[in-house]
This record gives C-alpha cells, structure tokens and sequence, in this order.
C-alpha cells in the first residue's frame, strides 16, 4: 500500500464503515453493464452508498475500523452497499427489484455490529423498516388509551341518553 490514493481510499472507507449501520458485501460476477448501472441507480435513490474496491484495501479498511469477521468473505470481485440510516434498506434494494433475482449475490453482511452470512441476510430483507417498527409501536402503545376514550365516551353518551329519557318520561 505504498501510494498516498491508496491510503487516502483507505482512510475514507474506514471512516465510512465506521458510521454505517450496515455493511453489505455483494458478489457483482456476470453482471452486465445496464444492470450494474440500474443497481446503482436503485442505491442511490434510497441513500445507500455502493462501492467497489480491491479486497487488499478493504482489508486494510475492516482493520482500521475495528470490523472484524468480514476479511473471511473477501473473495472474489466484490462491491459494498453502505447504508448509514436504515440497516436493511440494502438487501430491500436487492429484493423489491425483480432484475436483480440472480445477479448480484450477496455474500455477507455486517448488521448492527454482527457479521452475518448469506443465508441470514435474506431474512432481513423480510424485517419492517425502523419507520414501521415505530409506527407499531405508537399503535399499539396508543390503543389502550383509545379503548379508554372510547368506553369513557359510552358511559357518557348512556347518561345522556338515559337522562333525557326520563326528561321525556316526565314531559308525558
């Protein structure tokens, strides 16, 4: 690693694997040009950063940064989905686009700290976003006190209607 571009590469995607929430190492073999171009597009429209880099400097990159277990999947060519909001906004980029069924593979994932395999990063593509975790969760911390309002407000409307029909009975 004896140039200064080398270094400088280094220097950056250790700070980007730093501040990511995950890191998504993706085999990019036998894609042709328009589908690297449309992926890249699909990852740029949802925030999530895609880069290619020799394995030597993501090596030096992992290391730096205090990542460890990723270094057992560098083989190959490989890219890397860097998503710094949502951590699986990358494999639902992969998945909601029928194009990118077969190419590319992913291969690894380093989610919330866990390096985790290939077969495991499938399933997170199925997790709700952090958006609809929140939504759940306001949802459901607010129906009890809906339920109250509401039982509340039927108690009252019977006391109403229970007085103005006695009102009623003894205006007859």
């Amino acid at each position: 690693m004896a140039t200064p571009q080398k270094e400088k590469i280094v220097d950056e995607m250790k700070d980007k694997f730093g501040r990511a929430s995950s890191i998504y190492l993706v085999d990019f073999t036998g894609m042709d040009v328009n589908l690297t171009n449309e992926l890249r597009r699909n990852f740029r429209d949802s925030n999530v950063e895609y880069r290619v880099m020799k394995n030597t400097l993501a090596k030096l990159s992992f290391e730096k940064a205090g990542i460890e277990g990723m270094n057992d999947f560098l083989t190959g060519v490989n890219a890397y989905a860097i998503s710094y909001d949502d951590p699986t906004l990358p494999v639902k980029v992969l998945k909601r686009n029928k194009e990118f069924k077969e190419k590319p593979k992913l291969k690894a994932a380093l989610f919330e700290g866990q390096v985790v395999g290939a077969e495991k990063v499938e399933n997170l593509a199925n997790l709700p976003t952090r958006e609809e975790l929140l939504g759940q969760l306001v949802g459901m911390l607010n129906s009890p006190m809906t339920k109250l309002v509401n039982t509340l407000n039927g108690a009252m409307s019977k006391l109403v209607y229970t007085l103005k029909s006695l009102e009623e009975k003894k205006n007859n």
